[in-house]
């Protein structure tokens, strides 16, 4: 069963995801929504359920990349990742969250 309150866009996007100020990993996300996401990577990292971290995503825009960081609570946990739900929301991480939703990549320069 479903428990999104709001729809999500398939994006895959590099993510940092970091505890407590420390890198913990790098990954893929999988998803991104207004409510939160899904990041693709193995479960024998070091994550547990109801863990506060923060995602750093990358994204490249005018020749140089654009971090966004957004605080997330780890809701799920499968064998292919984990399902996050954002929170402390302002206005910056609605902003920060449109563009990411929005963003449709960069072809790389050879």
């Amino acid at each position: 069963m479903e428990n999104r309150w709001s729809d999500r866009r398939e994006l895959r996007l590099d993510v940092d995801v970091i505890r407590q100020g420390e890198k913990i990993f790098s990954c893929l996300s999988h998803d991104v929504g207004l409510g939160g996401a899904f990041i693709n990577f193995a479960t024998s990292r070091h994550v547990d359920k109801n863990a506060e971290v923060e995602l750093v995503f990358h994204l490249m825009g005018n020749h140089q990349e654009v971090k966004h960081s957004l605080r997330a609570r780890v809701v799920r946990i499968t064998d292919n990742g984990i399902g996050l739900k954002f929170h402390e929301f302002d206005t910056c991480v609605f902003r920060s969250l449109q563009e990411i939703m929005s963003y449709k990549g960069v072809e790389k320069l050879h």
